[in-house]
């Protein structure tokens, strides 16, 4: 039984972490959120268009995407994990679209 005895050490957790982009974002936006639904991977409720739907996602923190995705010097895009791999998200492309194409 592995719950018995030294073996219980050996069983995975899942620890919570905040992504590394999100912590290195002094606005605290929820970019993982809005990235999400740009991609398609969280719908918006019905009757509510994606665009509508990031929009009010990504001015939880910050009532302005559009003008921060154009002023902001992005330490978002330094914290991405895709950095590691080949090359950052354009976050902050992403969030001036969300706040251009929103209504």
């Amino acid at each position: 039984d592995i719950f018995v005895g030294d073996a219980s050490d050996k069983c995975p957790t899942y620890v919570h972490r905040t992504p590394p982009c999100q912590g290195s974002c002094p606005s605290g936006e929820d970019i993982r959120g809005y990235l999400q639904i740009v991609r398609g991977m969280e719908r918006p409720p019905e009757g509510m268009a994606w665009q509508e739907y990031a929009f009010a996602r990504a001015t939880d923190a910050n009532p302005f995407p559009s003008m921060m995705g154009r002023v902001c010097p992005a330490p978002c895009e330094d914290g991405c994990n895709r950095n590691d791999v080949e090359d950052f998200v354009g976050i902050n492309a992403v969030e001036q679209f969300i706040g251009d194409t929103a209504y």
